[in-house]
Order: structure tokens, then sequence, then C-alpha cells
């Protein structure tokens, strides 16, 4: 159906007959009159002469329409370039979903450890079953003697035991025992 509208440029009625819709054909006289003022303002020749003013109107017309053409264009290259990696990482997508649905199914199984932290584990092993292997420690045990000694020194002297003792220097009068060491606060052992 075509439509019939009346439209005013430069001050001239006309009547348009198109397909397009009213809206439409009244926003294209719109720019064309303003495209026409805008010329007539820039230019003194122009004022007096109208067919310049219509001929220069088209060619500013027609350079916006190709200025639009080649944004377009530009446009249309960044939504093929869009549309390509859109695909690429659908695909992606799908690959790695599938990839999840795989390791779902799948029982799982422990992971392969790297060489390295198998070594290492191995090692720790192996030395904790040497600690375990290994005889009491030498230190501790001359460190724990002398507690010993005086634990058994108060328990004579409660008894009143002067039994004499080679860690221990005694007197006869008193039946005091002194220990010949004690610890001091640092954990050494001193001699008095």
């Amino acid at each position: 159906m075509k439509n019939r509208i009346k439209i005013y440029v430069d001050g001239k009625s006309f009547t348009l007959v198109g397909e397009e819709t009213e809206i439409h054909m009244q926003a294209v006289s719109n720019y064309i009159h303003e495209k026409i003022v805008e010329i007539r303002k820039n230019a003194a020749a122009v004022r007096l002469d109208t067919s310049l003013a219509y001929v220069l109107t088209a060619l500013n017309v027609a350079d916006d329409y190709f200025k639009e053409k080649e944004r377009v264009a530009e446009l249309e290259g960044r939504n093929l370039g869009l549309l390509a990696r859109l695909e690429e990482l659908a695909s992606q997508l799908e690959e790695a979903r599938a990839e999840i649905k795989k390791l779902q199914e799948t029982p799982t199984q422990p992971p392969e450890e790297a060489p390295e932290a198998e070594a290492a584990r191995a090692e720790v092993i192996a030395e904790e079953k040497q600690e375990e292997d290994a005889p009491p420690n030498a230190e501790a045990e001359e460190e724990a003697e002398p507690v010993i000694a005086i634990k058994q020194e108060e328990i004579a002297a409660e008894k009143g035991e002067t039994e004499p003792d080679e860690n221990l220097n005694e007197t006869k009068t008193t039946g005091m025992v002194k220990p010949q060491s004690r610890r001091s606060k640092r954990g050494k052992y001193r001699k008095r």
C-alpha cells in the first residue's frame, strides 16, 4: 500500500508517494530541509542561487550516505569477527562440557603425583621409620640420670637411710643428703 504525504522543503510544498511510513517520509524531508538551511547559512553565493543550493545539498547528503555506508561495513566486519569468536567459544564450551561429563561418569582415581613429590614423600617416610627404629637418644638419657638420682636421694632421705652413694655427698651427723648437681632454670646441669 502506498502512502501519500505533503511535505515542505525550502519553503516549497511537495507531495510524496511511497511505501514507507508517513513518519519515515517526514523524517527524510526534514533532514533535506535542514541540510539546505545549513548550506544557505554557510555560503553567501548559495543564498540567491536555488539550483546551486540543491546541488550542494545533494552532494552533502551523498557524503553522509557514503560515510554511513563505510561505518556500517566496518561494524559488519567487527560483527563477523565477534560471531567467529562466539562460535569458537561455544565449541570450546561444548568440549569442556563433554570432558566434565566424561570425568563424572568415570570412577574417581587419585591423581598421579609428580615424581619430585613422590620422592619427597618417600624420603619423609624413610626418615620417620629410621627415627622409630633408632635407639633412644643418648643425650636424653644423660639428662634423665641426674633427675632420677635426685629422686632416689629424696626417697632415701625421707626413709632415713644414709648409705653412701657415688652421686651423693653424705654427712653422717645430720642425715641430710645433698645432691652433687642441680638442674638450672635453663635446663643445663651445674655443679654446686
